[in-house]
């Protein structure tokens, strides 16, 4: 009895084995470009953020291999809404994990969100030194992150 069960039961699965490869049904959704959005993020790493009067300077990690600087005016957190603001924060509590993603639309800068601790006793910040002028406080968009 064991055995006539155990025949039917190997049996069952090698059919039903069968009759699901023969079935031809695409499971892949159609893509409608007309459903996608116009807009296109990068998520950066970042090693360190350094303090001006004016600005942010961050410090950036670049494909593994070497960093970068950019420099972001404080001013793009102010917003209103005839000009929306073009810098956000979000707080994280690892520093290890801090990005910065820099959102544009159409291919044209847009937004750029810092996801970093905002305590300033951490060691993530750093002040720039006193007296130097930082440049580039008072550009409009972020264009010049090279990767």
């Amino acid at each position: 009895m064991k055995k006539l069960f155990l025949v039917a039961l190997v049996l069952s699965v090698f059919a039903t084995g069968i009759f699901a490869q023969n079935t031809n049904i695409n499971v892949t959704p159609q893509k409608d470009e007309s459903k996608w959005s116009p807009l296109f993020y990068q998520n950066i790493p970042v090693l360190k953020i350094l303090e001006a009067r004016d600005a942010y300077v961050v410090i950036y990690q670049k494909n593994k291999v070497g960093t970068g600087s950019v420099v972001i005016p404080k001013k793009w957190a102010n917003g209103n809404p005839d000009n929306p603001r073009k810098l956000k924060f979000r707080d994280i509590k690892n520093p290890d994990a801090a990005f910065m993603t820099v959102v544009k639309r159409d291919g044209k800068f847009h937004r750029v969100i810092l996801t970093i601790p905002m305590s300033k006793r951490n060691r993530f910040w750093g002040v720039v030194e006193y007296g130097s002028e930082v440049q580039g406080a008072d550009k409009e968009t972020l264009e010049d992150i090279q990767l």
